[in-house]
């Protein structure tokens, strides 16, 4: 099986990366996995003998998207390319689809999610999804809307989550011991009004989708009964400007934090003591998963994993989407009840390790990929 990847995120051209791994990881499955990403210049890496990855210059989107499907027509012949899976339900999904019948070859449609619905995107979504041999998701959720939306086959789909090793994470309980906490900063900048403190954390890209505002707004009410809290927001995107701007308005920048991207994040989910995610819209939660890993109680808005790993009441609370008030309710009930923070965390941390280990989420692409060929 020789396959060809058209991706979104380049990422993957770090070697360091946790996609250059998962995707070196794919290869291993395969005779050849061939990446193609749009990236601010040029660049081919090899990420291993059977992987490589071309960063194709796409400054101007139209002359790019000509750029990446010139290059995967060349590919295709030089290499006998057999399937093509593309990371993109929208245009990149619809040259997909195009280069499979011009080559007569299987393909999959992966999907994490359609928090840029509308428009022309909805139109090429409902035309292309329907068509392809295999589209794989990554959350029960997104299967019903799959079958229900976009009249997708359901023999036709496989759900894979995103592996996540959670046997290389520090697993622990909800609220460590101060000098257990103070172990794992060695080596990393922490805010200076730490000290120990109650840690509210959320990760995500700064994007109006991710409704980190909500957080924000919760958190004057939850200072009132609980002083010596924090929020911890981890990210970039085109919405810290805005973010800046509601923190200082409503007199929170001593208590809520904006610590940009952040390379290790495994010390900042250890020293947080309840995780929040508050979507307007989630293929799944990434994120939400890794924190539940580490024992993390979780609040979280019902979209994604919600309902299918976490669980109201039982190992989180969830909320609806975009309700301040019942979030500050939920981070307040969280503050009150030390026996509640514990039995959530703890009960997250049980959920995930009952999710497909690394072998069987490969197992699962492997399936995907086959149903594609038939």
């Amino acid at each position: 099986m020789k396959i060809l990847n058209l991706g979104i995120d380049n990422s993957v051209l770090d070697k360091n990366s946790k996609l250059a791994k998962r995707a070196v990881a794919y290869g291993g499955l395969v005779e050849k996995y061939i990446i193609i990403v749009p990236f601010a210049e040029g660049k081919i890496v090899d990420l291993s003998e059977k992987v490589k990855v071309f960063g194709v210059k796409t400054k101007n989107k139209v002359f790019g998207f000509i750029k990446i499907y010139n290059l995967a027509k060349r590919l295709m012949k030089k290499e006998k390319i057999n399937l093509i899976s593309v990371q993109d339900q929208y245009y990149l999904g619809f040259m997909s689809l195009r280069l499979a019948k011009k080559f007569k070859i299987g393909l999959e449609i992966q999907v994490h999610g359609f928090e840029k619905y509308g428009g022309l995107r909805k139109v090429i979504a409902k035309y292309i999804l329907p068509r392809a041999n295999a589209v794989r998701c990554v959350s029960l959720r997104l299967k019903k809307e799959l079958i229900s939306e976009f009249r997708v086959k359901e023999n036709n789909i496989t759900v894979a989550q995103i592996f996540v090793d959670i046997a290389k994470m520090s697993l622990r309980g909800a609220f460590a011991t101060k000098q257990s906490r103070q172990d794992a900063l060695t080596g990393i900048a922490l805010p200076s009004t730490y000290n120990g403190k109650v840690v509210f954390l959320t990760i995500g890209r700064l994007v109006p989708v991710k409704n980190i505002v909500i957080q924000i707004k919760a958190m004057v009410e939850v200072i009132k009964k609980f002083p010596e809290v924090e929020l911890w927001i981890i990210g970039e995107g085109p919405e810290k400007n805005n973010l800046e701007y509601i923190i200082n308005n409503l007199e929170l920048s001593e208590k809520v934090k904006l610590l940009g991207w952040q390379g290790d994040l495994r010390k900042f989910y250890s020293q947080a003591d309840v995780f929040m995610l508050t979507s307007n819209y989630e293929g799944w939660g990434l994120a939400v998963i890794e924190a539940a890993a580490y024992g993390l109680p979780i609040i979280m808005t019902d979209v994604g994993c919600a309902g299918e790993v976490i669980r109201n009441r039982e190992n989180g609370i969830i909320i609806s989407v975009g309700d301040v008030k019942k979030l500050g309710e939920a981070m307040v009930k969280i503050m009150e009840n030390k026996d509640l923070r514990k039995k959530l965390g703890d009960s997250a941390c049980e959920a995930v390790k009952k999710l497909p280990n690394k072998n069987e989420t490969l197992a699962l692409y492997k399936k995907s990929w086959e149903k594609a060929l038939k």
